[in-house]
């Protein structure tokens, strides 16, 4: 058993945020941000554009083809820096978001993982992602009203527009409304699904494909394919649902057009979705392309970037479960799982040990590599 003071050695390491830790996650999010910026502008008109009319299916709704509303976008004048419009507001948001989730959750992570030398069960991933993402939804829901304001503020009439010049105005603007948290639940939801959908079906996939393809980028494809795909389907009607919420504005008669999530909910299925095409929740993915690649893509270029970070220069990190390791003797939870050290150490106990591969394998086969 670990000492006490080796076990907050690893907690320290791995699993409680610092100085250092918090840069370079911030540093991270905003570059991967920055550069799918467009396609979230492009996600979010998609849903307002949806709004008040019936999906047809996939084909015919103008929000699928994300490319296409880019080009208006660009056509409309402006050039690049019109999906930067609202940049200021974006970065605190990215910031805020990305200090409160990274915080939360390795807060309860650090909670339900109390042997920090070993990778948590996958439902202690969950749970840790589910209140992680939840609580840094709700903290920074403000500001992502004020973000999702200025994003499709150009789709309204002269007259009609918020016209919000900064962060600062937008957020005295929604405190005035006494919005400030409308949505926040929408909101939480979603991230807490994001978090702690992809995070722990990414680790399955790449353990369980690991045998078949090797330390190989397409592993780490693989994984961010699926973990992506199945975060984009339980994610994105809260998100649809959280862009409806925040951007709503009175009707003639003074009465809001939704009264919080559930009726929000309610009112998406049985005005805009169309059972005769067996797209009966199709209006809740309503952009969902580019809502899909834009997860991809942070996804994708973070891991990379992290990798820089830990100087494993675009190597994946060594992982392999424990029952391939009984051969060996070695109990891998005593090393270090996310380094090449515990790597390094395999292949020379193989190589250099008294006796050779013979000696390290009870079977006493030649040429029998677990590496």
């Amino acid at each position: 058993m670990p000492t006490q003071m080796e076990v907050e050695y690893w907690r320290r390491r791995y699993q409680r945020m610092n100085y250092e830790r918090f840069a370079a996650a911030n540093v991270i999010a905003l570059i991967t941000h920055a550069a799918t910026q467009p396609l979230d502008m492009v996600r979010i008109r998609s849903q307002m554009l949806q709004e008040g009319k019936t999906f047809s299916g996939l084909g015919y709704q103008k929000g699928w083809y994300p490319f296409q509303i880019m080009e208006e976008i660009y056509a409309a004048g402006g050039g690049l820096r019109k999906f930067y419009s609202a940049f200021d507001t974006f970065f605190f948001r990215t910031v805020g978001y990305t200090t409160a989730r990274v915080t939360a959750f390795g807060y309860f992570y650090d909670k339900v993982n109390k042997d920090p030398r070993r990778v948590a069960r996958p439902d202690f991933l969950v749970a840790a992602g589910v209140l992680g993402g939840f609580i840094a939804g709700v903290v920074t829901n403000p500001i992502d009203i004020v973000y999702n304001r200025m994003q499709v503020d150009e789709l309204y009439p002269q007259a009609a527009r918020r016209n919000y010049s900064n962060t600062v105005q937008g957020l005295a603007k929604v405190a005035e409304e006494g919005a400030l948290f409308r949505g926040a639940g929408a909101n939480g939801f979603k991230l807490a699904a994001i978090c702690s959908s992809m995070t722990n079906i990414y680790d399955w996939c790449k353990e369980n494909s690991y045998f078949f393809f090797g330390p190989h980028w397409i592993n780490r494809l693989w994984g961010t394919a699926v973990a992506v795909a199945i975060g984009t389907v339980v994610s994105m009607p809260f998100d649809m649902i959280r862009t409806r919420l925040h951007t709503m504005r009175p009707l003639p008669n003074g009465q809001m057009p939704y009264n919080g999530m559930f009726d929000c909910f309610n009112k998406i299925i049985k005005y805009e979705c169309n059972s005769k095409w067996m797209s009966n929740f199709g209006s809740f993915y309503a952009g969902g392309e580019a809502y899909f690649l834009r997860l991809f893509l942070i996804c994708y270029l973070s891991q990379f970037l992290v990798d820089y970070y830990n100087e494993n220069y675009y190597d994946q990190e060594f992982w392999q479960p424990q029952r391939f390791h009984y051969q060996s003797g070695i109990d891998y939870d005593i090393h270090d799982p996310y380094t090449d050290a515990f790597n390094k150490k395999l292949v020379a106990t193989y190589t250099t040990a008294a006796g050779g591969m013979g000696a390290a394998h009870p079977s006493g086969k030649d040429n029998l590599a677990i590496i």
